[in-house]
């Protein structure tokens, strides 16, 4: 704490005095001042704790007025023995001496005169400390607030030889007026001190507000420090009241911790690291608090201490661990569900709340603590500005997480096609969304991009589509029949076809090539699955069609240099009397199979499986 700001805290209690009838004010009983009766003025207010204080900030600029008060005054007033002549003289004089631990100089300015005999006990030196004591644990004077005239404050309505300091209020809540007296100095001036009245009340004072014994002792014997309004033995048990607090935090964590976990949970972990975590921190602070306010501290002390903004930063470790504890437990709900795809979104966004209710904290600390809010909210929004103007970009990628989470086109896992790229989406993250290409290779695509392209989801398929165009050198049409109609069966009885999506055609001639077109639903969503019905199926078409007399061709333009191949005659005698079985039977599957022979089929051929002989 300043040099000076010691002065000043001295020079509060000094500036305390009060007239009291019973005693006599002047040497003479025939002066008006020593017979006037003390009458509290309704127009002073007695203060009312840290609501009246003001804020830190405050506190601050008071102190640094005082400073520059005391040091202008004290240069002024050097050399001048018949002092002091007016309130301000006293209180910056008591000032300078506590400054320069004069003690004995600054209890020179308690009237002592008149005193009951009961305080033959109480040193002048005893009662200023008392008294400074008992004023800063209620009040906090502004020094420049004090009249620099030999008559004091001319419109407080009290005597011109008498001026109201402020109150201290009992436990009872008895107030106690403080005033300053002017006084004859026996050599026909006068002077101001602190009223004997005052003075003859701090002894009952002290035993209603007072320090303890063992608070008292610490004071005597430890080096005289003040920090923050604090005394040295106030430090010191500070200290020790952190570690207690710290222990006692671990102790009723870990007791509530125990009592929480005997409710059925699904989630015991995140409940322990809560108890452990958060809800310690915010004990630890809250006890620590509730200890120091055990030591009677001084007004600007618990000032500080408020605008400190401890109690803020223990609110805000319980929020936030209330906020994790609230994600882990959707987390937790979320992959019971089989929602996984929402965890990834969860985590930032429970972090954006972290960060927003910080921020709302930190605005509402600085608030009490006396800071310009419009100010503090005017930077913020110039901040906020440049911010969204620098992340731009960032913020586009972060709408777009939101619409490929609201409209769900891909989820963690699945099998997809983004433009040229398929690959399994492995994760959507606020900035991008990370795929895992078939060559084993991690691809980051931002949101912002992947959310505005055509997107295809292979794994949100129910089946998976056989398609194929088969060209056949030109052969007989009976020929034709008889592959076709093979072709059907072949797909019809196949147990992973389904029958319903069957369709085989003749679909053109083209080129000397007849061109048959295969399309059929198998049922399966496993591709590797599918390209094992797949093969199966195209050994059994190329066996087909080769029982049938007849090629394969391609695209392209065909230079006939010999005859085209044509079947041998054992091979179109099978072909003809295919047709005719067909025909007698009336089972020629043109233009399809009916019903009743498709349920026939259905089912009688499978795709060949190994079984493990081992």
């Amino acid at each position: 704490m300043p040099r000076y700001l010691l002065a000043l805290i001295a020079c509060c209690f000094l500036s305390l005095s009060v007239s009291n009838p019973l005693f006599a004010q002047d040497d003479s009983a025939e002066s008006e001042e020593s017979k006037a009766v003390v009458e509290t003025p309704a127009e002073e207010p007695a203060p009312e704790a840290e609501a009246d204080a003001g804020t830190m900030r405050e506190i601050l600029e008071s102190e640094k007025r005082a400073e520059e008060v005391i040091r202008e005054k004290v240069a002024e007033l050097e050399g001048n023995e018949e002092l002091p002549r007016t309130p301000l003289q006293l209180i910056v004089l008591m000032a300078d001496a506590s400054g320069r631990k004069d003690w004995e100089q600054a209890a020179s300015y308690l009237d002592m005169r008149y005193l009951p005999e009961d305080m033959a006990d109480w040193t002048a030196l005893d009662l200023m400390d008392a008294l400074r004591v008992l004023w800063n644990q209620q009040n906090i004077i502004d020094i420049t607030s004090m009249s620099d005239e030999p008559e004091g404050k001319l419109d407080d309505g009290l005597p011109p030889y008498r001026d109201l300091v402020g109150m201290i209020r009992r436990d009872n809540g008895e107030e106690v007026p403080i005033y300053l007296q002017r006084i004859p100095d026996g050599a026909g001036g006068k002077i101001w001190k602190i009223s004997n009245a005052s003075v003859a009340e701090i002894p009952s004072l002290w035993q209603d507000l007072g320090y303890g014994p063992v608070a008292v002792w610490l004071e005597r014997h430890l080096p005289d420090y003040r920090f923050a309004g604090l005394e040295s033995w106030q430090l010191i048990t500070g200290i020790v009241f952190l570690v207690a607090a710290w222990y006692i935090a671990m102790l009723a964590s870990y007791l509530l911790m125990r009592i929480a976990l005997l409710v059925p949970n699904r989630f015991p972990l995140g409940i322990e690291s809560f108890f452990q975590g958060s809800l310690r921190f915010f004990l630890f602070l809250v006890i620590f608090r509730l200890l120091m306010d055990q030591l009677a501290l001084s007004l600007a002390a618990r000032v500080y201490l408020n605008s400190s903004g401890v109690g803020y930063i223990a609110f805000t470790i319980l929020l936030l661990g209330v906020i994790s504890l609230i994600r882990d437990y959707n987390i937790r709900r979320l992959e019971r569900a089989g929602n996984r795809q929402y965890v990834a979104l969860l985590k930032p966004f429970t972090t954006i709340v972290k960060i927003v209710a910080m921020l709302i904290v930190a605005l509402v600390w600085a608030e009490r603590a006396g800071y310009n809010m419009s100010t503090i909210i005017a930077g913020l929004g110039v901040g906020s500005l440049a911010v969204a103007l620098a992340a731009q970009k960032t913020l586009e990628n972060v709408i777009g997480a939101i619409t490929l989470y609201s409209a769900r086109p891909v989820n963690p896992g699945d099998l997809c096609r983004f433009g040229n790229i398929v690959g399994v989406v492995e994760e959507i993250g606020l900035r991008s969304t990370m795929i895992r290409t078939l060559n084993r290779t991690m691809l980051a695509v931002p949101n912002a991009v992947f959310s505005s392209v055509e997107v295809e989801n292979f794994s949100h398929r129910d089946r998976i589509r056989y398609y194929q165009h088969i060209e056949l050198q030109m052969t007989t049409a009976d020929q034709l029949r008889v592959i076709l109609g093979r072709l059907r069966e072949l797909f019809l009885s196949h147990a992973d076809a389904m029958q319903e999506t069957v369709s085989v055609r003749l679909e053109k001639v083209a080129a000397a090539t007849a061109v048959i077109r295969i399309d059929v639903g198998i049922r399966t969503t496993d591709y590797q699955r599918f390209l094992a019905v797949a093969e199966d199926l195209n050994l059994r078409m190329i066996e087909l069609v080769h029982d049938a007399g007849a090629i394969f061709s391609g695209p392209g333009q065909v230079l006939q240099l010999r005859d085209f191949y044509r079947a041998s005659d054992d091979t179109l005698a099978d072909v003809k009397s295919q047709l005719e079985n067909w025909k007698g039977e009336e089972k020629l599957p043109f233009p399809d199979y009916t019903a009743a022979e498709k349920a026939a089929l259905q089912g009688a051929i499978e795709l060949p499986n190994r079984e493990d002989k081992s």
